[in-house]
């Protein structure tokens, strides 16, 4: 028996899509993880760019980093990369 994995899905479509993920191989998976994980971070970077119009390429790198870490330790990594040798 399968488990609805969202409140939005009804069991029907959950069941098929359950049954769609295990009958991939495991390079399939990770294939469709990849090309998952590429949208996501193209919307962030859209999201910030329309946020920040203004902001240039490692503007916008920062900022993602940041939005992911929190300030402090964005600003630990950064000050740390700029002492680096």
């Amino acid at each position: 028996m399968s488990s609805v994995l969202s409140a939005d899905t009804s069991p029907d479509a959950s069941a098929a899509q359950q049954a769609a993920w295990r009958a991939m191989s495991p390079a399939e998976k990770l294939a469709q993880v990849r090309a998952l994980t590429t949208a996501v971070l193209w919307l962030e970077r859209e999201g910030l760019r329309r946020r920040h119009p203004t902001f240039g390429p490692a503007q916008l790198h920062r900022a993602a980093i940041e939005r992911r870490l929190g300030p402090e330790l964005t600003a630990r990594v950064y000050s740390s990369l700029s002492r680096a040798p």
